[in-house]
């Protein structure tokens, strides 16, 4: 992978040969996420693969990964997953002939800080999320074929988190990625990061294209989640679209904290310019309510970043935001900010040890405007900066 460090005043060949590398240094991460998308695999011999990654971070947090509230206080601690949420699994496949392979995945999330299972614990009622279980990020089973495509059945991860993670320069960080912490984390958006009782179709690359369709069955109470995904990429250039209608039957895992039926789109684009890879995102987010509760508050979601090679590592920028023009509730000043609007702005430095190994530095700004209680109520602004340095190690 990356080499240490070579000084760009050598000879031409060795100048090459270092931005090359530090390149492909520069692209592991996304590239790691991007496999998750590659739907139709060649079939390989039989083989079963132990995987993980383990991250953590120390430093000073100064807001829920909800959003900053006008009573936050900046808190000191060691967080378990700073640029990736730890975890770990297994996944194989069997040659079935004639191009047909038989494949599964089974994947837990691990709070490393700690050493428990999953992201969170249980929140009681009137929130009732249910703590996660083993298997909440990925367990499957499915049929592949380069020519006709991946079906897979189970609990699968959702399109719009796929299309979201392998499209921005944080990739799949929910502590400090913008993108992501305006879109799933703490506000409007249910459905979470994976959908149970999932049926999913990928389908094989054509020219550039490929796409995925997803529905999550009731199994009888009613509601069910729909999805899908058209992606491009064709040299430096990515595009992609993801839709998704959320009924909130069947319980997802650890989808957020509203039972409320949403509706969103996102559509990502990417260019690699070799000296910096720009990425940018629109999207929207409805708010539909409950059956006996309807709302219809829609929120527009966008965010640019940026992934700049220096040295061994990458520079690493981001601004995303998150904001509604209808009437929204009030909350008590107590909840996580940002029901009217959030902004996130992170900058940091991830340096690569090995292919494996690399050690980061984040800076975050976060900012939120919320509907407060008690009556009459009010927009109340705050702001919080929190900063930290971590380990992200895969195997």
């Amino acid at each position: 992978m990356t080499p240490r460090h070579f000084s760009l005043l050598s000879r031409p060949v060795a100048c090459h040969r270092l931005w090359a590398r530090t390149l492909g240094t520069a692209t592991l991460s996304t590239a790691a996420l991007a496999a998750h998308a590659q739907p139709a695999p060649p079939a390989q011999g039989p083989g079963l693969q132990l995987y993980g990654l383990v991250d953590a971070a120390v430093g000073r947090f100064a807001s829920p990964a909800g959003g900053v509230n006008a009573q936050d206080r900046a808190v000191t601690k060691l967080d378990g997953g700073g640029m990736s949420t730890s975890h770990w699994g297994v996944r194989g496949n069997e040659d079935l002939g004639d191009g047909l392979s038989a494949q599964f995945e089974l994947s837990s999330f691990v709070r490393n800080d700690s050493g428990a299972t999953g992201r969170s614990d249980a929140l009681p009622a009137p929130v009732s999320v249910a703590a996660d279980p083993v298997f909440s990020r990925a367990a499957w089973v499915g049929l592949a074929h380069p020519r006709w495509g991946r079906v897979r059945a189970g609990n699968v991860t959702s399109l719009l988190f796929l299309n979201a993670i392998t499209s921005n320069a944080f990739g799949d960080s929910t502590v400090f990625g913008p993108l992501n912490l305006t879109t799933f984390i703490g506000g409007p958006l249910t459905g979470g990061t994976a959908w149970a009782n999932s049926v999913v179709y990928d389908s094989p690359h054509f020219a550039g294209f490929n796409g995925s369709v997803a529905h999550s069955i009731s199994e009888g109470q009613g509601g069910g989640n729909s999805a899908a995904r058209l992606a491009y990429a064709q040299g430096p250039m990515a595009a992609s679209l993801a839709w998704q209608s959320v009924q909130k039957n069947p319980t997802t895992f650890a989808d957020g904290t509203s039972a409320n039926n949403t509706r969103a789109w996102q559509l990502a684009a990417s260019y690699d310019f070799e000296v910096v890879k720009l990425f940018a995102h629109v999207g929207r987010i409805e708010n539909r309510g409950t059956a006996t509760t309807p709302l219809n508050v829609s929120y527009r979601v966008w965010d640019v970043s940026a992934s700049m090679p220096v040295g061994a590592g990458r520079v690493l920028a981001g601004y995303a935001a998150r904001r509604t023009g209808d009437t929204v509730g009030p909350v008590p000043a107590t909840l996580a900010g940002g029901n009217v609007e959030r902004r996130v702005f992170t900058v940091g430095y991830d340096y690569f040890l090995s292919k494996r190994t690399d050690l980061y530095a984040m800076v975050m700004r976060d900012s939120t405007q919320t509907r407060t209680l008690p009556a009459p109520p009010s927009v109340v602004s705050a702001q919080g900066t929190s900063f930290a340095v971590g380990v992200r190690h895969r195997f």
